[in-house]
């Protein structure tokens, strides 16, 4: 009989480094932002230990950078490895989609039209600035009912990696998400696990191209 190990319960470097995370997923904060500790143990109410503790490890995964120079600051991400990171993310995020499907609730099915809904408003607002933020609570609606704690956390890593700031603005590219995030929706709500993540994979795969023409011109 395999005994259920209970979660053991989060440190304050583990809430810390969980709320860094999300702020810089979410757009809060951005590519080359200097953090200092003084400010984060403000913020987040604690001593500098647990701040310094986050701040090495998510350096150790590069989430974040640090340099005698510049400090502490949200890693920047070059073009060499913006291939790699999209290839990984293609292959993990196809995998969590079909592992996710069987276990969408009616509920989630639901929020996902409404972030759909809600990103194709603001694509056709040409307001980009709350894409990222919806873009985010879509994708991981999907990942986290995979209920692969291991695998959600390795995505939430790379996705700290990705170059968000820099996405949005490549020509016609919100327009393709909104089509590809529909091809998505489409097999989910057919229960199709294996299509859902077939077309989750093609629509990293399309970013990765179109983010790399765009910073290849732009260079």
């Amino acid at each position: 009989m395999v005994r259920k190990i209970s979660p053991p319960q989060k440190t304050k470097k583990d809430v810390v480094i969980e709320v860094l995370r999300s702020a810089i997923l979410s757009g809060e904060l951005e590519p080359g932002e200097r953090l200092t500790q003084e400010d984060l143990a403000e913020r987040f109410n604690v001593s500098m230990t647990p701040v310094r503790e986050a701040i090495q490890q998510l350096v150790a995964e590069g989430v974040l950078s640090h340099s005698p120079y510049k400090g502490v600051q949200v890693a920047e991400v070059s073009l060499e490895d913006i291939s790699e990171i999209y290839l990984i993310r293609s292959v993990v995020e196809n995998l969590a989609t079909c592992k996710a499907v069987p276990n969408l609730k009616i509920s989630d099915v639901q929020k996902l039209h409404t972030l759909h809904e809600q990103i194709i408003q603001q694509v056709e607002k040409g307001d980009l600035t709350p894409l990222r933020k919806l873009n985010y609570e879509f994708h991981m609606l999907i990942y986290k009912a995979a209920d692969m704690p291991h695998l959600y956390k390795i995505i939430k890593t790379l996705w700290s990696k990705s170059p968000w700031d820099t996405l949005y603005v490549v020509p016609h590219r919100p327009e393709r998400i909104v089509e590809e995030h529909k091809r998505v929706m489409e097999a989910i709500d057919r229960g199709d696990a294996t299509l859902a993540g077939q077309h989750m994979q093609t629509h990293l795969e399309e970013g990765m191209k179109m983010l790399i023409e765009y910073l290849t011109k732009s260079t």
